[in-house]
């Protein structure tokens, strides 16, 4: 589902109209209550966020894309930065001297000034900062700046491109109930992090770290076994993938909840994943065995392209079953946008309940079922949600905490 696309060309009326249109697309969307406030308020924080980038004679166009279940907020706009501007703003904002003034949105607007690379996103730019703040005191004022940002608060993700003078900022909100609470607050705790990669040796490192990771969270006993269990299993999933893959993971405590995180890179080999999909899509591949071993297969599978991942079958006593397709709930519409950088997302919710629907008159699916119900992942965590678009990774667990 789309909106109407608005050409902004008065800051003063832009908040009123967006509020409007937004109003209009959550009604159609059925984007109702909090979450209806919370999205209209990162629209008016996405203006914001532009209008502080932007010159006035700047053309912005700004729509709603998606679904009771994922909304973008995507802007686009063209602007000419010229060395006038660049050094004017660089002044105040490329090395981190002035810190203790700057904010969140200094640094998105750093990147867009003098980008490193084509894209940015809010999920790799935090896992950067993690890894920073420990030794270096601008990452922690930064990190600080971060968690009093609305923008970053509210949104699931933030991605912006830019190519010449052109610039696309798709601003995310996930309404899946298992991101209630981590997708609208900032964590009470934070792990260290720990690296992982599908080298052997980084494999060996990265376990011996999961206790260390656990104890800094300060859960009680029975949480603390589960939460160790979930980061072993998730470190686990990377032997024998077909990639060369490097992650960051790590752990947050919420109010009655912890999320395990994982922001990664791939790089396939899509010659050899091309190969094992041919046997997947035939309905025979038996390497995807498991929870992990499916989430494994969609990370993969979903780094080549979104119509591969809805392909995945596995046979269960020769009746194919569709793991891929039946866990994805992504926006096809922005998915398969080659102008924007939406990817796939699985849940294991949601392919739970396709499950749970039809394994009644389905063989295949009972099966499929039954190895869920016996699943370590599954049993818990209350949700696994997979994020992907091209080569960037995110994976979410989320467990309810049973002893607080």
């Amino acid at each position: 589902m789309q909106s109407e696309r608005i050409e902004l060309d008065d800051w003063q009326d832009s908040f009123e109209i967006i509020k409007e249109v937004a109003e209009q697309f959550e009604e159609k969307a059925q984007i109702t209550g909090k979450d209806a406030l919370r999205f209209s308020l990162l629209a008016e924080e996405s203006i914001r966020l532009v209008s502080s980038i932007m010159t006035e004679k700047d053309p912005i166009e700004i729509w709603f894309e998606g679904n009771r279940r994922i909304a973008h907020i995507c802007l686009r706009t063209e602007t000419y930065i010229d060395e006038n501007k660049r050094e004017e703003f660089l002044s105040i904002s490329s090395d981190g001297k002035n810190g203790a003034d700057r904010t969140f949105i200094d640094d998105v607007k750093e990147f867009i000034f003098r980008p490193k690379k084509p894209r940015w996103t809010l999920a790799e730019y935090e896992a950067e900062l993690m890894r920073k703040r420990a030794e270096d005191k601008y990452a922690e004022a930064a990190w600080e700046n971060l968690e009093r940002s609305v923008l970053a608060n509210l949104a699931d993700d933030i991605a912006v491109g830019i190519k010449n003078d052109n610039l696309l900022i798709i601003v995310t909100k996930d309404f899946s109930n298992s991101l209630k609470t981590v997708g609208s607050t900032r964590p009470l705790g934070l792990s260290s992090q720990i690296f992982v990669s599908s080298d052997e040796e980084e494999l060996k490192k990265a376990y011996n770290k999961v206790d260390k990771c656990v104890a800094e969270l300060g859960l009680k006993n029975k949480d603390s076994l589960r939460v160790k269990l979930l980061l072993e299993e998730t470190i686990g999933m990377f032997e024998g993938m077909t990639n060369v893959f490097s992650a960051l993971l790590w752990v947050e405590k919420y109010k009655g909840q912890c999320a395990i995180k994982l922001v990664g890179n791939a790089k396939i080999d899509a010659d050899a994943k091309l190969d094992l999909l041919s046997v997947a899509t035939s309905g025979s591949n038996q390497l995807a065995n498991g929870v992990m071993g499916k989430i494994k297969d969609i990370i993969e599978t979903g780094v080549l392209n979104y119509e591969a991942v809805m392909k995945l079958q596995q046979q269960y006593n020769g009746t194919p079953v569709n793991y891929g397709g039946l866990g994805v709930y992504s926006d096809v519409g922005l998915a398969t946008n080659p102008a924007a950088f939406s990817g796939m997302m699985w849940s294991m919710e949601d392919y739970r309940a396709s499950l749970e629907q039809g394994k009644d008159d389905n063989d295949g699916m009972m099966a499929a079922w039954d190895e869920l119900e016996k699943s370590i992942v599954a049993s818990i965590a209350d949700d696994v949600l997979v994020g992907v678009n091209k080569n960037k990774v995110q994976l979410t667990m989320i467990y309810k905490m049973k002893e607080e």
